[in-house]
């Protein structure tokens, strides 16, 4: 067993309320928080009982990960591999939207609502853009002509490239 801090013999015993954790990167924040998990279960928690939410992807997974692993070292907390996939051991994001998909009806929006992707985001902006510096050169417009005259050397890619790292 580590040797805990008194901070994370506290985030892994406490009970009966929710916790945060929060700390820097390599500090043990997955390690406690599998040991919380672990002590939840041996005391009777179902790990479907439980709700764990991370900042990203990997971290779920890596979390739902270490919480399997543990569980397979106790033989009395067996029934709770077969939930871990079906666990809430997901992403902020993640949780949210399946609360607002849940409930949509109650928020009188569609239930095929989703996440953007900021990949996706970046590339709408661009074209956009470039969209309206295309109707613009095609005006003819004397302002955004003298715009880009003034602050391009060879092509408007670098005005846009400005533009969208300022936004």
């Amino acid at each position: 067993m580590p040797n805990w801090t008194d901070e994370q013999k506290l985030a892994i015993n406490e009970k009966n309320k929710n916790i945060i954790v929060s700390a820097g990167a390599g500090s043990g924040k997955t390690a406690v928080l599998t040991e919380r998990v672990i002590t939840h279960l041996k005391n009777g928690v179902g790990i479907d009982e439980l709700l764990i939410l991370t900042f990203t992807n990997m971290a779920a997974s890596e979390m739902k990960e270490r919480i399997r692993e543990k569980i397979k070292k106790y033989p009395q907390l067996k029934e709770n591999l077969d939930k871990i996939d079906s666990a809430y051991i997901t992403t902020f994001d993640a949780y949210s939207l399946s609360l607002i998909k849940k409930y949509s009806h109650l928020l009188n929006i569609s239930k095929d609502i989703n996440i953007i992707d900021n990949t996706f985001i970046s590339l709408k902006k661009k074209q956009f853009l470039n969209d309206i510096f295309e109707k613009y050169y095609n005006e003819e417009n004397k302002k955004f002509l003298k715009l880009i005259d003034d602050f391009t050397l060879k092509d408007d890619g670098e005005i846009i490239d400005c533009m969208l790292s300022i936004y």
